[in-house]
């Protein structure tokens, strides 16, 4: 979710391109304070770990949204001279055959203080998703619909019965936007994670437990 929903609308070709929802939105507040998300190609041993990037600029970690504030996008070197900024080296391709763009590489939103019991505990009524499969999403607008592979629903602070055959659909910027509570369970997954925007790219994510409100959810 937090890749797909979210992360693409933080690369600055569609900012450039005005096809981002966060184009022109730089410097401001885009989510509740203490929420901080990270691209980072930093992490030794990391599926989307980068020396340098595919244009020679070292790997780095850049900070997207800060305390809540969107305060850079992922740039390759033609956005960054565009923004009149410093590439953050995530110029990325395939290979020899492809140019250079703004990619993902280790993304994730850092941890924050609730326990993931408590933020279950919080919730009357909804759902609990363990683990999301195929969907739907249009990149750089965000919306997205993604089907639940596993999850529970929460009735009165507590996980009841599973659920299966549902559908989340929402907005990945406004659910951003509404996220809660952070937990302080955040795991990198680093599986066998491809992202395919234009060309094929190694990529790993990771996200916390997050109470997330007024999304819809569908099916039985």
């Amino acid at each position: 979710l937090l890749h797909e929903a979210m992360g693409h609308a933080f690369e600055a070709d569609f900012n450039r391109k005005g096809q981002s929802v966060f184009a022109d939105r730089m410097g401001s507040r885009v989510c509740r304070k203490g929420i901080t998300i990270v691209d980072d190609a930093t992490l030794r041993g990391n599926r989307g770990a980068l020396n340098f990037d595919d244009e020679g600029v070292p790997g780095q970690r850049t900070a997207m949204v800060e305390d809540g504030v969107l305060v850079s996008y992922l740039h390759d070197r033609i956005s960054a001279r565009f923004y009149g900024v410093a590439p953050t080296g995530n110029g990325r391709r395939e290979s020899f055959r492809y140019m250079p763009i703004p990619r993902m590489r280790a993304t994730y939103m850092e941890a924050g203080d609730a326990r993931p019991e408590d933020i279950i505990a919080s919730v009357d009524k909804g759902i609990y998703v363990d683990q999301f499969a195929n969907g739907q999403v249009k990149i750089g607008e965000g919306d997205f619909t993604f089907y639940v592979k596993s999850g529970f629903l929460i009735e009165k602070g507590r996980l009841t019965m599973p659920v299966k055959d549902i559908n989340i659909i929402g907005n990945g910027p406004q659910a951003l936007a509404d996220i809660e509570l952070v937990g302080n369970d955040l795991v990198i997954d680093d599986s066998t994670w491809t992202c395919g925007k234009e060309q094929s790219a190694f990529v790993s994510c990771g996200i916390p437990t997050v109470l997330v409100s007024n999304l819809i959810v569908g099916g039985e």
